[in-house]
C-alpha cells in the first residue's frame, strides 16, 4: 500500500508541478493584447474614439497601416468630430473577439484636406505608409484623427497594442505543491522498498491500490479542469471617457498655441518681406490684413515706408483663449519678444482653417492685466453690445473716435483714463492746424470706429475689448477771391499723391487697431495700439 501511494503521490506531483510549468511556459499569457481593424476602401479618414486607448493600462501604441503619407491628430472629440465634418469616416469603438477592433461607418464626402499640421490639433504624427503614436495619458475627451493626403483608402489598418499584465498566481504554488507530493512520493517508495510483506498483505494491497487508483484518478483528471476552468473568457473592456463639458471648453492649449503662434510669425514675416499680399491672406485677417496690404501698397511708391512690427513670438505671457464650442474661434495671446510686449487676436473661421492674425496691437508700457481666465478654461466672448460694464465694447471703440476728434476736454475724453497715444494725437493735432494756418491752409480730422471688433470677458469684472478707428486728416490750400494756394507735400504724401505740389485738398488716411480694458466701472483705460499709414489721394 505504501508502494502504491507514493507512486501516486509520485505521479500526481509531476501532474501539478507540470501544470504550474505550462502556466509560465505554453500557457502563459502573450506580453501584449493586440487588436486591429481593416479600414474600408471608400474612406479617406478614421476616427478613434476617446478611452479606446485606455481599454488596458498604458502606454498604448496606436499603429497605422496604409500608402503614402500618413498623419495620426489628436484633439478633444468635438473638435475631430468638427474637422470630420461631412466627410466619409470608420470610426473605430471598441473591442471585440478575436482580437479585432469594432468600427462604425459613417457615409459622406469621399475626400478630406491632408490634416498634416492644421492648427486644430493639439498634436500630431506623421509618417510614411506607416505611423505610430505612443500613449500614455489619461482617456478623458481625446479622440484621435486619422488620414493621408486625404484620398480614400490611404489607411488599410488600425491596430491598438496595450501591454499585458496578466498574472498567473497558481504557477509558483502548483510547482511547489507538485515539488512537495514529489519529494514526498519519493521518500514513501525508499521506506516501502525496506519493508517486507507477506504474499497476502501483498494480494491486499493490490486490491486495495486498484481501488484508490480509481479513486483517485477521477480526483486526478479533475486538477487540469479545475485549473483550466479559472482561465475563462472575461469581459471585454468599454471606452470610459470623461463626460461631456456642460460649458464649452477653452479653444487652445498652451503648447498647441505657441505652435500656432510661431507659424503666424514666420508666415507673417515671410509675406512682410517679399510684401506678397497673397501669402499674407493665408495668416491674416481682418484689420490685420488691412493694415498691412495697405503698408504693401504703399511701399510700392514710398521704398523707406517702414513696415508693421513683426508678430512677437519669443514668449506666450498668457494664452486668452475663448471658450466654445463654435466656429469662428478666436485665441487672443499675449506676447514678448526683446522687451516688445503685443496682445495678439488670432481667429479660426472653421475646424479645417488655420489660425489667422486678426490683430496685433503694442502693449502701452507699464500696462498691468488683470487677472485673466486660465487657459484651460477660457475667456467668455462678449457681443459688441453687452451692458455688463461701465460702457458697451463697440461704444467704448466709439467714444473714443469722438475723443480723438473733439479733444482732451470733450465729454468723450472724460470718459477715459489719460494715455499717451490721445495725447500724442491732440499734440499733432495743434502743431498740423499752427502749420497749416502759416501756410494759409486748413487742416481737418475726422475719426470713424469700425465695425470689427473683438470683446473678452476677464476673470474678474471687466473686459479687453480691440476695435478699429480709421482716421483721416484733410489739409486745403487757401482758396480765395477764385485764387487757390498751393500746397507743398513731403513724404510720404508727395510720393502718393505723385507730385510734391498741388492745389487740390490731401487727405492722409490711417488704421489705428486698439485695444482698451473696459471696467464695470469707473474709467475706460486704453492698454493698447497700432496705427499704421493706410494711404494719400488728392482731390
Amino acid at each position: 500500500m505504501r508502494y502504491t501511494f507514493a507512486v501516486i503521490l509520485m505521479v500526481v506531483g509531476v501532474v501539478v508541478g507540470g501544470l504550474g510549468i505550462l502556466q509560465k511556459t505554453l500557457w502563459a499569457p502573450e506580453d501584449t493584447i493586440t487588436a486591429t481593424a481593416q479600414i474600408d476602401a471608400d474612406k479617406p479618414a478614421v476616427v478613434v474614439d476617446p478611452g479606446m486607448l485606455n481599454l488596458y493600462e498604458t502606454p498604448t501604441t496606436l499603429t497605422v497601416k496604409g500608402s503614402g503619407d500618413l498623419t495620426i491628430a489628436q484633439a478633444p472629440i468635438e473638435n475631430v468630430e468638427a474637422w470630420a465634418g461631412q466627410s466619409a469616416y470608420d470610426r473605430v469603438t471598441g473591442l471585440a473577439e478575436g482580437g479585432k477592433l469594432t468600427t462604425k461607418a459613417t457615409d459622406g464626402e469621399g475626400k478630406v484636406p491632408n490634416p498634416a499640421g492644421a492648427d486644430l490639433w493639439q498634436s500630431e504624427v506623421t509618417g510614411t505608409d506607416s505611423v505610430e503614436l505612443e500613449w500614455n495619458d489619461e482617456a478623458n475627451r481625446t479622440g484621435f484623427l486619422i488620414a493621408g493626403d486625404g484620398e480614400a483608402g490611404a489607411v488599410k489598418s488600425v491596430t491598438l497594442t496595450w501591454p499585458n499584465h496578466a498574472e498567473t498566481p497558481w504557477a509558483l504554488p502548483l510547482m511547489i505543491i507538485g515539488g512537495v507530493l514529489f519529494v514526498v512520493g519519493v521518500v514513501l517508495l525508499f521506506l516501502g522498498a525496506n519493508n517486507s510483506k507477506k504474499e497476502a498483505n501483498r494480494r491486499k494491497a493490490r486490491q486495495e491500490r486498484r481501488r484508490k487508483l480509481a479513486e483517485y484518478g477521477t480526483a486526478f483528471a479533475v486538477v487540469p479542469v479545475l485549473a483550466l476552468s479559472a482561465c475563462g473568457p472575461e469581459e471585454l473592456p468599454k471606452p470610459e471617457p470623461s463626460e461631456a463639458p456642460s460649458s464649452a471648453a477653452a479653444g487652445v492649449t498652451d503648447d498647441q498655441a505657441k505652435r500656432i503662434l510661431d507659424s503666424v510669425a514666420a508666415d507673417v514675416k515671410a509675406a512682410d518681406k517679399k510684401t506678397d499680399k497673397k501669402a499674407l491672406a493665408e495668416r491674416a485677417a481682418g484689420p490685420a490684413l488691412k493694415q498691412r496690404e495697405d503698408l504693401y501698397k504703399v511701399k510700392d511708391d514710398v521704398e523707406d515706408q517702414k513696415m508693421a512690427p513683426e508678430v512677437a513670438s519669443e514668449e506666450i505671457v498668457a494664452n486668452y483663449t475663448s471658450a466654445t464650442d463654435a466656429w469662428p474661434r478666436v485665441t487672443s495671446l499675449i506676447t514678448s519678444a526683446g522687451g516688445n510686449s503685443q496682445l495678439l487676436v488670432l481667429t479660426q473661421e472653421d475646424p479645417r482653417s488655420n489660425y489667422k492674425l486678426w490683430s496685433q496691437t503694442q502693449l502701452t508700457a507699464g500696462t498691468k492685466l488683470p487677472e485673466l481666465p486660465d487657459s484651460r478654461q477660457g475667456a467668455k466672448m462678449l457681443e459688441p453690445g453687452s451692458k455688463d460694464f461701465v460702457t458697451t465694447p463697440e461704444k467704448a471703440v466709439a467714444d473714443y473716435a469722438k475723443a480723438l476728434g473733439s479733444g482732451a476736454d470733450s465729454k468723450e475724453a472724460k470718459k477715459f483714463e489719460s494715455d499717451d497715444f490721445s495725447k500724442s494725437i491732440w499734440k499733432n493735432q495743434k502743431d498740423q492746424k499752427a502749420s497749416a494756418e502759416e501756410g494759409k491752409a486748413e487742416v481737418k480730422y475726422k475719426y470713424t470706429p469700425g465695425k470689427e471688433l473683438v470683446a473678452q470677458g476677464t476673470a474678474g469684472d471687466a473686459a479687453i475689448v480691440t476695435g478699429v478707428i480709421d482716421a483721416e486728416s484733410t489739409i486745403s490750400p487757401e482758396s480765395k477771391e477764385g485764387r487757390t494756394g498751393t500746397l507743398s507735400l513731403s513724404s510720404p504724401q508727395k510720393e502718393l499723391v505723385g507730385s510734391a505740389t498741388t492745389k487740390e485738398p490731401v487727405t492722409t488716411k490711417t488704421t489705428q487697431v486698439l485695444t482698451f480694458l473696459v471696467p464695470k466701472d469707473g474709467k475706460v483705460k486704453l492698454i493698447g495700439g497700432l496705427e499704421t499709414l493706410a494711404g494719400a489721394e488728392a482731390g
